[in-house]
């Protein structure tokens, strides 16, 4: 019997150090992803926080899913956000700024008021790859009995997790933060 437990033990403790060794962050990273089969909707909103986040709800837009964009972010953020898209070759008349949010959930809050002030129904949702776990819990909460469709796209060109990896010293740093920031606003606006 005792060479069964000490056996046991052994298997267990080898487990834990193959764990260690190899820990799953491209697991811990994937699951942070959200990326839907997208629909054609009313609006796009790009969350501030990066470039690639403009660039590609432009990209949404002018490819036709959806006629306006609305840019949330603090301050600069959303104007700057505006003229990158602009730039791309949407029209600023189809731009809502949304200059007020500096959290994730501020974004959601304000978005909400705005779309459903414009009486759209559906909207896809942008933000970094990393962000998109969060984003849908927060929105999913905010949004939560007004009908509005939401759809989440992640915003290619951050250069997290390429192929798959996690890698990278700041790809783990995202997702451990990541996974803080989900424990934190579950706590915060929901336990």
């Amino acid at each position: 019997m005792k060479i069964w437990l000490v056996l046991i033990v052994l298997i267990m403790l080898v487990a834990v150090c193959i764990f260690w060794a190899y820990f799953p962050w491209p697991y811990l990273a994937r699951f942070l992803l959200v990326d839907d089969t997208l629909e054609q909707a009313d609006v796009v909103v790009a969350l501030g926080g990066g470039s690639e986040r403009a660039v590609h709800a432009a990209e949404l837009s002018l490819n036709g899913l959806a006629p306006k964009i609305i840019m949330t972010g603090c301050g600069s953020s959303a104007q700057k956000m505006s003229q990158l898209a602009s730039n791309k070759g949407v029209d600023p008349n189809d731009i809502i700024i949304e200059g007020k949010a500096e959290s994730t959930y501020e974004n959601a809050l304000f978005s909400r008021e705005i779309i459903l002030m414009e009486g759209y129904r559906s909207a896809i949702i942008v933000t970094s790859p990393y962000h998109t776990r969060r984003t849908k819990l927060v929105f999913g909460r905010v949004f939560r009995d007004t009908n509005v469709k939401l759809f989440y796209s992640a915003a290619p060109g951050s250069g997290f997790n390429v192929g798959g990896r996690c890698s990278t010293d700041n790809d783990r740093r995202l997702v451990r933060r990541e996974y803080m920031k989900l424990a934190y606003y579950w706590l915060r606006y929901w336990y």
